[in-house]
């Protein structure tokens, strides 16, 4: 019985888990920045079903579209954690933090263009 009620309580950790989950995508979408990479991640995908691409560059563009969306949801997190630690005064170590991770993003989203310029053009 011990054993059965820990398994059930394992479940019940692990769909709440996918709630929170749920929770954090609404709030990362009420961010502009990650409705503009919504937005291109659409573009990509109905240009690979157009051109038929192959096995192979469709696992490179859902990887490029995977890190683009993982670093903007990181970067978000950073920039809120950053705030909320100095209580949105101004910092120059602060500043300096969520440049480097905007500019993360920035790096993600220039190798998905790399990538997308070897699936679609070459």
């Amino acid at each position: 019985m011990d054993n059965e009620e820990n398994s059930k309580n394992y479940i019940q950790s692990r769909l709440k888990s996918f709630v929170y989950a749920y929770h954090g995508l609404k709030q990362l979408y009420k961010e502009p920045n990650f409705k503009i990479h919504v937005f291109a991640t659409i573009v990509v995908i109905a240009a690979g079903i157009i051109r038929q691409i192959n096995t192979m560059r469709w696992i490179a563009i859902v990887f490029a579209i995977g890190l683009v969306l993982v670093s903007e949801a990181l970067n978000t997190c950073i920039e809120k954690l950053c705030d909320f630690a100095c209580e949105k005064k101004h910092s120059p170590e602060i500043k300096n933090i969520k440049d480097i991770a905007a500019m993360a993003v920035l790096i993600a989203a220039i190798i998905s263009m790399v990538i997308a310029v070897f699936v679609f053009i070459t």
